[in-house]
């Protein structure tokens, strides 16, 4: 092996030598259990994931960001990133998840709804006119998020430090909108969980929760991961060379929006 590889090898070593994944993964683990058997252990398992999950940030947060690549012989190196193969398989596997979640809603509308039991009718309970220009925030935040990858691949740190501001703002902006609707909605309107104002099919309230709900809690942490991403970016952590978080990043917050443009017509306006 060259020296350079013996080089990248210790660096990849390095990486990979510290025990917080492994802490994260228990987490993980006794929080799954935790939801087939008690709140306690749930709760416990959320602490140890949170625990390992900052961590790991904080020795991440030291360091400079760098590509991992996997290696597939002594003398031949892979050049796909081995965790941005992650985060596409990821995706692939949110895709899926979110498809679930849409199809049983729609199925559930379908086989319900009757004249005495309808759905909600567009703008009937829901804010059409806001929910709209949220969806415009969190298309914009796409936007800026392009504009950061690009001003980092460039070397501009100021502009990359701007727009990674501006994305997590926009992000937290979109949130608030959503907080807001979801206040109004439950304590004004009277939609919840299990019921719905002006006889409409009990079950809009579920699917709707069920569906902008798990959006949001991907919104959120989307936004997390963007407020690390923009905090190392202020610490100079990202450089015109080694810059892939930035990246991966980008692309699990464009998955969410892309995933929000088909919620808002399906939920809001059909």
């Amino acid at each position: 092996m060259s020296e350079a590889g013996t080089q990248d090898h210790a660096g990849s070593g390095a990486h990979h030598a510290t025990i917080w994944p492994f802490v994260i993964s228990i987490g993980a683990a006794v929080g799954y259990v935790g939801l087939v058997t008690s709140l306690t252990t749930m709760f416990l398992g959320i602490a140890i994931f949170v625990l390992g999950a900052v961590g790991w940030l904080r020795g991440d947060l030291r360091s400079v960001s760098k590509p991992s690549y996997g290696t597939a012989a002594p003398t031949e190196r892979v050049r796909v990133s081995s965790r941005k193969l992650a985060t596409w398989l990821f995706l692939v596997t949110e895709i899926m998840f979110f498809s679930a979640i849409i199809g049983a809603s729609w199925t559930l509308r379908q086989n319900t709804t009757t004249p005495t039991n309808p759905w909600s009718l567009p703008g009937q309970v829901l804010n059409v006119p806001i929910t709209g220009l949220n969806t415009f925030i969190l298309i914009c935040s796409s936007l800026t998020m392009v504009e950061a990858l690009a001003s980092v691949e460039r070397g501009d740190q100021r502009r990359l430090r701007i727009f990674l501001s501006a994305t997590l703002l926009l992000g937290i902006t979109f949130l608030s909108i959503q907080a807001y609707e979801y206040t109004k909605l439950y304590f004004t309107e009277g939609l919840t969980f299990t019921s719905a104002p002006h006889g409409i099919n009990p079950l809009f309230g579920s699917t709707f929760y069920a569906q902008t709900g798990v959006h949001g809690a991907h919104v959120t942490v989307g936004v997390l991961a963007m407020a690390y991403t923009t905090l190392k970016a202020f610490r100079g952590g990202f450089t015109k060379e080694n810059h892939e978080a930035v990246e991966l990043v980008g692309l699990y917050w464009h998955f969410v929006d892309v995933v929000w443009i088909f919620l808002f017509p399906i939920v809001y306006l059909i």
